[in-house]
């Protein structure tokens, strides 16, 4: 939602569901040169059935269903009953809220890897929320590492030592599978310390990055060993600020997100992506159990072709589908 006039240069600043009158308003700011009458023109062209206003700089949208709320679920051909996780799942990220647990029915550990004062960021609850969401997958246990602390400078950063140690505390959990939506520059410890959780049966899924096309590769996700992440909207575009590149293995919804909780917000960006891919693969007991190779060959076999036709550096394979049942 939103998605189309955000595309058009329409700069989203708020978005608020009015829930007793079954609508959501979107405050965007206006793009030059467009005047008033000219961006409601434009925005009711964009986005078809809303009814778009200057009067008090509110603009408002009709849902016409709450499909359009879980897009993603639909975009990846989700079965309707959610599907019980083949094991245990792991994620690095800033912590996650201790509520959620209680909202989701899933079952949360967290660890705390990070330097300084805790991050003062829902990003990680974010992530969670969308990954041990129960019209998705059921009886879920996540081991959260929250890995990002606020440096001296006040900048919200994650070390290598703080991956690495988080990495490690998974491994003793036994976990399996690991979302990442996290991304930095190039490292050589973290390279090794990957190369030996992958060789001892991990399967680490991570962010492409949101620095843009230009940008050089970010990493984890641009390590070998691991399966790299973009995102697309519910019209399967590619998200504007993606990084891209021959390491993008696969697309998953990452725009216009909504998650329930915290109130009700939508989210976007690469990050938001890795978890429906990282569900997808511990809804499946035979790809929860294979190693990396198999899993990124079987997910791009079976992936949407978007783009140009077969594998490109914008999409990867394409767009990360569900199997036909649990």
């Amino acid at each position: 939602m939103g998605a189309g006039a955000a595309a058009e240069g329409f700069t989203p600043r708020e978005v608020t569901r009015l829930g007793g009158i079954g609508l959501w308003m979107l405050r965007f700011e206006i793009p030059q040169p467009l005047d008033g009458p000219g961006a409601i023109a434009a925005l009711e062209t964009i986005e078809p059935g809303s009814t778009a206003g200057v009067n008090h700089a509110y603009r408002t949208a009709a849902v016409s269903s709450t499909d359009r709320l879980d897009y993603a679920s639909a975009l990846m051909n989700w079965p309707e009953t959610a599907c019980p996780a083949a094991g245990p799942i792991g994620m690095l990220d800033t912590g996650v809220d201790s509520a959620l647990a209680q909202a989701t029915g899933a079952r949360i550990l967290g660890e705390s890897f990070a330097r300084g004062a805790p991050a003062p960021s829902r990003h990680g609850t974010d992530v969670a929320a969308l990954l041990v969401d129960p019209r998705r997958l059921t009886g879920a246990t996540l081991y959260a590492a929250d890995v990002i602390g606020t440096s001296a400078r006040g900048q919200q950063e994650a070390g290598v030592d703080s991956l690495l140690k988080a990495l490690d505390w998974l491994a003793a959990q036994d976990v399996r599978l690991v979302n990442i939506s996290l991304a930095g520059p190039y490292n050589k410890l973290l390279d090794r310390g990957v190369d030996r959780a992958v060789a001892e049966g991990m399967t680490l899924v991570a962010a492409v990055g949101n620095d843009g096309a230009g940008a050089a590769p970010r990493y984890p996700a641009a390590l070998p060993n691991v399966i790299a992440v973009t995102a697309v909207d519910a019209d399967r575009r590619i998200y504007r600020r993606a990084v891209r590149g021959p390491h993008v293995d696969a697309a998953a919804p990452g725009v216009d997100i909504y998650v329930d909780e915290g109130g009700g917000h939508f989210v976007s960006g690469t990050s938001m992506a890795v978890p429906f891919v990282t569900a997808r693969i511990a809804a499946d007991p035979g790809l929860y159990t294979a190693p990396t190779a198999m899993i990124r060959r079987r997910l791009q076999d079976s992936a949407q072709d978007l783009g140009p036709p077969g594998r490109d550096t914008v999409y990867g394979a394409g767009l990360v589908v569900a199997g036909p049942g649990c």
